[in-house]
């Protein structure tokens, strides 16, 4: 990996999260006790936008000759009736943008990173405070080219990486069988980048004005014994096995029958099967993952409400349809990428 400093080391006694009011020398909240300067405001302020819904400020302030770049936000942080994911959400996944950190989780009070992968080194920090309300603040740092300075400058960054490494709250263990943590790790990696909560077993993201949710994940019972080797898979049995499924969900109304994901000629990895139909409002996927010689079953459905009338409307449908075989066949690729 190349340089990178992304705080997820998690060192012991990182976990909690700092809501105390901080004193006046704290680098981490006081730019003037971090610089050792009387902080202005940036002469370009950027007309950058707020990281996400529900913030404001934001507004600039430099010091060390505009080498180094504080902008605040606040916002109430508070939950907001039908959205799909928190605003914390929102606003880790601007922060966490390209570093390969995980979604954010609904549990968590504070979080930091530190980003120092190019010449400007970037840490940002989401906290609860005693109020209720949140801040996010984000510090920028363009080293100095005359080495005395810039060794200065990296003690007094020191300190606030120091300071940003107790706000780090580490994601809660995958759990369950080993398999059914390695969907986890799938699942993440699947997001990447994206806006996405996650709590326990418990992931949802939006996508295209709908809200995907994982509504199982794990290990499932086989209703029939399903070859690992794409080869071995046969037309009958795969329709077969949609007998099943029809007489497990009668009322379901199937958009996608049972049936192999498609991949290129000669990919590696086993096969993978999945299916789409819709119950009542609901529109749910779910991924079959044979594993191999005598190894389990892994499963993952997905599933997102439809908008009223949407379920019995044919274009919303196969656009719907279309979104969760998107979901679905990359999770799959994931799968093949990470554990194949």
């Amino acid at each position: 990996m190349p340089a990178v400093f992304v705080a997820f080391a998690w060192p012991a006694g990182a976990i909690a999260a700092t809501t105390r009011k901080a004193p006046e020398t704290d680098v981490g909240t006081q730019l003037r006790a971090l610089a050792q300067q009387r902080p202005w405001a940036c002469p370009d302020q950027g007309g950058a936008q707020a990281p996400g819904p529900g913030l404001s400020g934001g507004q600039a302030e430099c010091a060390w000759q505009n080498r180094l770049r504080m902008r605040r936000w606040s916002g109430a942080g508070a939950a907001v009736p039908g959205a799909c994911v928190s605003a914390q959400a929102h606003w880790w996944a601007w922060a966490r943008a390209g570093t390969g950190a995980p979604v954010w989780r609904s549990g968590w009070t504070s979080q930091s990173i530190v980003d120092e992968q190019g010449p400007l080194k970037r840490i940002v920090a989401l906290r609860r405070l005693d109020d209720g309300g949140w801040n996010v603040t984000e510090w920028r740092w363009d080293p100095s080219a005359r080495a005395a300075t810039r060794r200065w400058q990296e003690q007094r960054w020191a300190l606030l990486k120091a300071r940003a490494a107790q706000w780090q709250s580490a994601p809660e263990p995958a759990s369950g069988a080993a398999e059914a943590r390695m969907l986890q790790r799938v699942l993440e990696a699947h997001l990447g980048g994206r806006v996405a909560e996650a709590a326990g077993q418990a992931w949802q993201w939006p996508a295209q004005n709908l809200c995907i949710g994982v509504d199982a994940l794990g290990l499932g019972q086989q209703l029939m014994q399903l070859p690992y080797a794409a080869d071995d898979s046969r037309r009958e049995q795969r329709a077969a096995m949609q007998l099943q499924l029809a007489r497990r969900y009668p009322k379901a109304t199937w958009l996608t029958p049972f049936s192999l994901v498609p991949a290129a000629p000669h990919a590696r990895g086993g096969a993978k099967f999945h299916a789409v139909w819709i119950e009542n409002t609901t529109l749910k996927g779910q991924l079959w993952i044979p594993t191999r010689g005598d190894g389990p079953l892994v499963r993952l459905r997905l599933v997102t409400a439809l908008a009223p009338g949407a379920a019995a409307q044919d274009e919303a449908r196969a656009r719907a349809e279309q979104l969760m075989l998107r979901e679905l066949r990359a999770l799959a690729a994931r799968w093949v990428a990470e554990h194949e």
